[in-house]
């Protein structure tokens, strides 16, 4: 099996540039095979995940974090040339959330091992077409898309004078957003029905969490053939912090202000335009068309962990 390592050697507040080489000698033969590609700068990883396709190569593996793995997803994806290789990912990063839906080991040496076995289960991708500099964009996502405040905490953390740096950073970001919330008023459609919503947040999901362990959709997996739409009504600043305490402890719930949903395909615009993040990475503006692609690809685990959780309430009419 042929493999490639991408490495994003910023992650982690740089841990990955310093603790990947030693951490592939640990293997000693078993990972005599792989060649390393390191990411120079923003959107790098994404063309050499693309090279990595047209190359051959049968096994891809991320090493950073979820944004890492974004932009890995999105070179394989749309580079037509060449099978689509398996994906695997070591973590190094804010929030890695992602690896977190599988049976991998916890630590990076039995994870970088899950990443080479040859066991792999067949996971669903998030295909999305959104507005960013006045055109459409087509992105795909294996996590979470969300619109709202969410994706307002990453534009205050990418372009903040903390930069990447980890999660103090975020977590000051994430209250400057909360003191700056805007409600949105969505409409569109879920599977052909009719949605109507005021809300602060909306998410689609193919895993139970994101932003560092924040339940906002359990039972979701990325084995599944739907995704999980979660929304939040209007909140003040003491109600948004209520939910995250919820979320944390995986009770988001409890929550009267939530609502949500499955569907396979949807259609949401805003009044006003509201920003929206992939993974982590800040990726345009509604209005967008969101669909899910069961079984796009092959993720390197043992297993989907069964996230069976308590369901949100659901909103029937979507209104």
């Amino acid at each position: 099996m042929r493999v490639a390592a991408i490495v994003n050697p910023v992650s982690g507040r740089k841990t990955a540039r310093r603790q990947w080489p030693a951490l592939l000698a640990s293997l000693g033969s078993a990972a005599a095979g792989v060649e390393t590609f390191w990411s120079h700068y923003r959107g790098h990883t994404e063309l050499l995940a693309a090279s990595a396709r047209r190359s051959g190569y049968d096994r891809v593996i991320a090493v950073g974090g979820d944004g890492t793995l974004f932009d890995v997803l999105n070179g394989l994806w749309w580079e037509k040339t060449g099978g689509l290789p398996s994906v695997g990912m070591v973590p190094f990063g804010t929030g890695c959330d992602y690896i977190r839906n599988f049976e991998a080991g916890p630590s990076r040496v039995e994870r970088l091992i899950a990443a080479l076995s040859p066991s792999t289960v067949r996971v669903s991708l998030g295909r999305c077409l959104v507005q960013a500099r006045g055109r459409p964009v087509e992105r795909v996502f294996a996590m979470v898309l969300g619109l709202g405040i969410d994706a307002e905490v990453i534009r205050y953390f990418r372009t903040g004078r903390f930069g990447r740096a980890g999660w103090p950073a975020y977590a000051v970001s994430a209250l400057k957003a909360f003191r700056c919330l805007k409600s949105h008023t969505l409409s569109g459609n879920l599977d052909g029905s009719p949605f109507h919503a005021g809300a602060i947040f909306f998410g689609a999901a193919l895993g139970c969490c994101f932003g560092k362990r924040i339940v906002i959709a359990p039972g979701v997996s990325p084995a599944q053939n739907k995704l999980g739409l979660v929304w939040a009504g209007p909140a003040g600043f003491a109600g948004v912090l209520h939910m995250v305490f919820l979320a944390y402890f995986g009770a988001l719930h409890r929550s009267p202000l939530v609502k949500s949903a499955r569907a396979s395909r949807l259609s949401i615009d805003s009044i006003p335009p509201a920003w929206i993040e992939a993974d982590g990475e800040l990726i345009g503006k509604t209005p967008t068309r969101i669909e899910i692609m069961p079984g796009a690809f092959a993720f390197a685990a043992r297993a989907v962990k069964n996230t069976a959780g308590p369901s949100l309430s659901s909103n029937r009419k979507y209104s």
